[in-house]
Order: C-alpha cells, then sequence, then structure tokens
C-alpha cells in the first residue's frame, strides 16, 4: 500500500527533518511509526499526506506515484485521522461523518440518501451506530475519535493514516480504539499510526518504524526491531521487555516497563 525509498522530508530545501527513509507497508498491516518528540514523526506523515513535498527520493501508494495523484484521486486512496479535533458547530454524528463522501461526490452536490446510507454503514462498523444523531459537541473524547474514523472510512479509502489516534483517552477508551483499529486490519483495512507507546506497537501492530536520532531508523516485526537497546537508543531510558501470553488467548504478547520502577 505504501513503498518509500530514499525519502528526505523538512520544510526548507537543504534542511532535512527526516530521512533519507526506505520502507514498505502492505495491505492489512498495522504499522506503528514511533520515536521521539520532535524527531520528524509528524512531518513524515505530512509527506506521505502531500502536505509537505519530499525534499528527496520517492513514495508510492498502491503502486502509484502520489504525484501522479490528482487531489480529489488521493482522498479517494488515503484517509487521514487527525491526532484531536475541535468541534467548529454542534453537527450531528451522522452529518460529521457524511463530510466524509465528499471526495466521492460531484462538485457543489449535496450529501444524498448513497452518502448518508455510507455513512450509517461506518458508524456501524465502529459500534456507534446509535449515537448518529447525537450533537458532535456532546460526545466524550473516546468516542469522538470513533466518529473522526468512520468519518475517514467515508471516504471508502483502504488506507487509513492516523495521528496519535488515543492523545487524551482514558485507559479504556484507548482500549476501545485500539481494538477497532485491530478490526479493520482484520478486515483488509491498511493502517499506518503515530503512536508514543511501545506497547501499542507490541499489542495492535505487525511492523514497527522507529525513528531516532543520529539517523537511527528501524523498521520489521515489533518484536524483532523494538528491543531493549533499540528503545534505549531512541528514548534514552533503560526498559525491560517480558513476554506474557494473554488471558483466554493463544497469543504471546510482549510488554515494557522502565527499569527505574
Amino acid at each position: 500500500m505504501i513503498k518509500v525509498e530514499d525519502l528526505v522530508c523538512g520544510y526548507h530545501p537543504g534542511k532535512p527533518v527526516v530521512g533519507p527513509l526506505s520502507f514498505e507497508i502492505g495491505k492489512g498491516d498495522i504499522a506503528c511509526l514511533i520515536g521521539p518528540n520532535g524527531i520528524g514523526k509528524t512531518t513524515l506523515f505530512k509527506t506521505i499526506l502531500g502536505l509537505l513535498k519530499p525534499l528527496g527520493g520517492v513514495i508510492f501508494v498502491n503502486g502509484k506515484n502520489y504525484r501522479d495523484y490528482s487531489a480529489k484521486e488521493f482522498a479517494r486512496t488515503v484517509a487521514y485521522v487527525p491526532q484531536g479535533h475541535i468541534p467548529p458547530f454542534p453537527y450531528t454524528v451522522r452529518d460529521v461523518v457524511v463530510m466524509g463522501c465528499n471526495p466521492n461526490m460531484q462538485e457543489l452536490s449535496s450529501p444524498g440518501k448513497e452518502d448518508y446510507a455510507v455513512a450509517d454503514e461506518m458508524l456501524e462498523l465502529m459500534n456507534i451506530r446509535h449515537l448518529a444523531n447525537r450533537d458532535y459537541t456532546e460526545i466524550s473524547g473516546g468516542v469522538r475519535q470513533m466518529v473522526m474514523i468512520s468519518r475517514a472510512l467515508a471516504q471508502q479509502t483502504r488506507l487509513l493514516v492516523m495521528d496519535e489516534p488515543t492523545t487524551h483517552l482514558d485507559y479504556g477508551n484507548e482500549t476501545l480504539v485500539l481494538g477497532q483499529v485491530r478490526k479493520l486490519a482484520g478486515l483488509g483495512y491498511t493502517i499506518v499510526m503515530i503512536t508514543h507507546a511501545p506497547s501499542h506497537a507490541f499489542l495492535y501492530a505487525n511492523r514497527a518504524l522507529a525513528i531516532g536520532r543520529d539517523g537511527l531508523f528501524v523498521n520489521g516485526d515489533p518484536s524483532a526491531v523494538l528491543t531493549e537497546e533499540s528503545l534505549l537508543n531512541l528514548y534514552g531510558v533503560g526498559i525491560q521487555l517480558f513476554d506474557v501470553r494473554l488471558k483466554n488467548d493463544q497469543r504471546q504478547a510482549r510488554i515494557c516497563m522502565p527499569m527505574s520502577i
């Protein structure tokens, strides 16, 4: 779904923020992008989304150079879920989600029955259709994040790019959102998300991309690339990793804990 070759990202020519990076993310992958603050994760996201021009290298999305997409065609291919969203007006939840149908609508047209049917389908997929008529300003932050994911799904893309989707969420809502992310991957969606928690990569992802200082970049299976040594290099603190078997599950998970505890 995404192939990056020798990509260099930044805001001004000759002043790279991150790169060169090369990696691939396949269909159905959940890829976690992790690294310390200020290292260039959001800059990389902005470049993949076409909001910044690469300083070098190339990006292929779904087998096509992203430069060859029109804006509307790209919006039918990639959807973005922001880190947070401030409600500008008390739209209903359904109206917020139907806004995601815009790339598939004619110019200057209004949403029709088919568009609202798509919105309801995506609300159902995220298990929040019962909130369709609620004011968007009156729901919790965790549910609001589910609405943002529903809106992205209404673009009818198979590739979702999420910027810290669990920021400011309590533990229950964080678990709820990440559980839905894993459900979407099982349905064939590809998810790329920024996170500050290595445990998210261990528990939910099958690919990790870790960016650190001094050109550090590792990517691959989270258990293989997120080692105690690489996490020390990333964050500058000692971290111990433990393997556990999940209750009522055959999967084995890895958890991390600071060595200072």
